[in-house]
């Protein structure tokens, strides 16, 4: 007979403890039965294996309360060094690498300028491969094993796979990166879209935890999208859906990174706003295919300020993201649609042509009650959604190997 460490249910009881607290921080034994719809006696029993198993730690005791009466609660929380995980997101000319604790926080991070589109897949692998050793080396330093990996790509992959399919920030297609990295690491590695890192985090917090249908717009160098249903990430096939940038607004239009025509994305995205602003306005010097954000933040203050070729560019890009939306709105009737990225900073010169479209492409009852809002992009999400992917994913073989 199976002993109860390994029992499906005992599995799911301990899976939700360790998540409540990852998500929560200290948490006292009994709100975790609570929080979880489980008997304290299981809570109890629950804890006492993840103390033994050295994942989490008592806090000391609250003080006493002033009358004197009822015990102090003692809280428990995840013991930070008990395992690490390592996200790299690839972007364009940029590899970022970071760790995250037991706990999900993030506990180094390192930026390395690198020539993306120079490389070849097999040196971005050795590349890969020399950054994620280094790291490995100093988080093992302060944690008791590397559990996972997570790789999170601008772009198109299937993470069923863990196959980059395509990415601007690279020249080749159809790499197999999973793979040889799990090998040469031996732990999992998983290949994740950057916009689904970005959803993951944001459907945690409290403000969004009530709209399980949720779409994930990401603006910034290129267009993405995340939809989650009932709080699932749809990938498609093969790993490579909602890819919304890369509909059409305009069939044989301007050309998009993606080497067609007519994409949401060369109307909307970075590149395109500040090709489309090149031809007729004086900007700051610099890379006009890859601009920097001084670069963007300058044309965004020339359509807030009024410069009629600067608004008339912002609103051809919001009316290319409403009638992409409303598709979206008619397709999959979401809860809530967020808007986020680095691109955000333009979102208010986009807005009304983008709600004109949206009223343009559809009848009212289409619309229906759907909640379109912005985020701001006050922190780059990517990391900490990768981290926590990733931890919840090694979490049962992590308890399986504790036992």
């Amino acid at each position: 007979m199976a002993s109860p460490s390994h029992d499906s249910s005992r599995l799911d009881n301990t899976l939700a403890v360790i998540r409540t607290l990852r998500d929560r921080g200290p948490v006292a034994r009994v709100d975790l039965g609570t929080l979880n719809g489980i008997s304290s006696a299981t809570v109890t029993s629950i804890s006492a294996e993840l103390l033994h198993q050295g994942l989490i730690t008592e806090l000391p005791p609250d003080t006493p309360r002033p009358n004197g009466r009822g015990r102090p609660k003692t809280l428990i929380q995840l013991a930070p060094e008990a395992a690490c995980v390592i996200c790299i997101k690839l972007s364009i000319n940029e590899l970022q690498l970071v760790v995250g604790d037991y706990a999900g926080q993030m506990q180094h991070s390192e930026h390395h300028a690198i020539d993306t589109l120079a490389l070849t897949a097999d040196e971005l692998i050795a590349l890969l491969e020399e950054k994620i050793a280094e790291v490995r080396s100093t988080a093992l330093a302060s944690h008791r094993r590397l559990v996972g990996i997570c790789l999170a790509v601008q772009g198109v992959v299937s993470s069923h796979s863990g196959t980059l399919i395509w990415s601007p920030a690279l020249r080749f297609r159809n790499a197999p990166l999973s793979a040889l990295l799990a090998e040469r690491f031996d732990c999992p590695v998983l290949l994740e879209n950057d916009a689904n890192c970005i959803a993951s985090v944001l459907a945690a917090q409290p403000a969004y935890a009530g709209y399980p249908n949720l779409v994930v717009i990401m603006l910034g160098y290129g267009i993405g999208m995340s939809v989650l249903i009932d709080g699932v990430p749809f990938l498609g096939a093969n790993g490579s859906a909602a890819e919304f940038g890369h509909s059409k607004y305009q069939p044989g239009g301007a050309l998009c990174a993606c080497g067609k025509r007519g994409c949401i994305e060369a109307y909307t995205s970075d590149y395109a706003l500040y090709r489309a602003a090149s031809d007729v306005i004086e900007l700051p010097a610099g890379d006009s295919a890859h601009p920097s954000e001084p670069q963007m933040q300058a044309l965004t203050q020339l359509a807030l300020q009024g410069h009629p070729e600067a608004v008339r560019i912002f609103a051809e890009a919001g009316r290319a993201l409403g009638y992409g939306m409303a598709n979206l709105l008619a397709l999959f009737n979401p809860d809530l649609v967020l808007i986020t990225g680095s691109g955000v900073r333009g979102f208010t010169a986009m807005h009304d042509a983008m709600q004109d479209a949206i009223s343009e492409a559809l009848v009212t009852e289409l619309i229906g009650p759907t909640r379109i809002a912005s985020c701001p992009w006050d922190r780059d999400m990517t990391c900490l959604g990768g981290i926590a992917i990733t931890l919840q994913a090694t979490d049962p073989q992590l308890l399986m190997g504790s036992t």
